[in-house]
Order: C-alpha cells, then structure tokens, then sequence
C-alpha cells in the first residue's frame, strides 16, 4: 500500500497569534491567523477584556495593509504637467524620493521652519513627531 501524497494545506505551517489592533486608537484584542509566515485571517479575540472578540470592519480588514493591491509599494511622483487631483503618476526610486524631500525641507528650514507642519495618524509615532518637529525649528505638529 502507498502513502497518499500530502496536500499543500496539510504541510501549511498555521498560527495564531494574540496581538493587538492598531487600525485606530482603541487597540482591541485580535487574533492574527499566520500561514507559513504570511497573515491569513484577523479576527477579534474572545479573551481580551476590552473588545471580548468583537472586531470592527476596519480591524478586520488590516490585512489589506500588506496584500491590497491598491496599496502604495514605492514612492510615486505627479506627471509633469499633470494638475492636483488628475491623478496621474509615475513611479520614482526611494533615492529620488529622498532626495526631493530633502531638497524640500532643506529649503523651508533655510527660509522660514514655520511653514511646515506635521500630522500624526493614532500611532505610536506622535512622541517622535513632536521631537522630529521641534528640532526642525516649527511649532506646528499635533496628533489624534
């Protein structure tokens, strides 16, 4: 007798990890199911005491963060001549990118810091924002 040839989801390596949501500043209980190392399914956790399982559509749908395909890879620059809101755009490398945000800010700290502002989403970013702005020399930042 022959052993029967295992199926790909029987040799799946799956997980499920107990993590916490971070699509908005209320930071609910989830469960991530991870196979072979790649998000699957986001679900609520039943066991934490603030959401008891209960998970928005917003949760629910982080997993498109890593696998939407509308989702942003690399930086992207207006056409020349396009105008805003004609979304028009091409592809640009990381190093161009740098090199225009650094031209940019290099520009507004020379002249007048003041004119530029930042704005933090409901992160764990908006410590390093506030420092980040005030080295730069502008008052103006804030967060959720």
């Amino acid at each position: 007798m022959s052993a029967k040839p295992q199926t790909r989801a029987a040799e799946a390596r799956i997980e499920v990890k107990n993590t916490t949501c971070y699509m908005c500043a209320c930071r609910c209980g989830i469960r991530v199911t991870v196979r072979d190392g790649e998000v699957r399914y986001i679900q609520g956790n039943p066991d934490h005491p603030l959401n008891q399982g209960v998970i928005c559509a917003k949760g629910a749908s982080g997993i498109m963060k890593q696998y939407s395909p509308a989702r942003l890879t690399r930086p992207l620059r207006r056409k020349p001549g396009a105008e805003r809101g004609d979304a028009e755009f091409e592809p640009i490398s990381w190093d161009e990118a740098f090199g225009i945000l650094e031209e940019r800010l290099a520009h507004l700290r020379d002249t007048d810091p003041k004119k530029f502002a930042l704005f933090t989403g409901r992160d764990q970013m908006q410590a390093l924002t506030g420092l980040f702005a005030k080295q730069f020399g502008t008052p103006n930042y804030s967060a959720h």
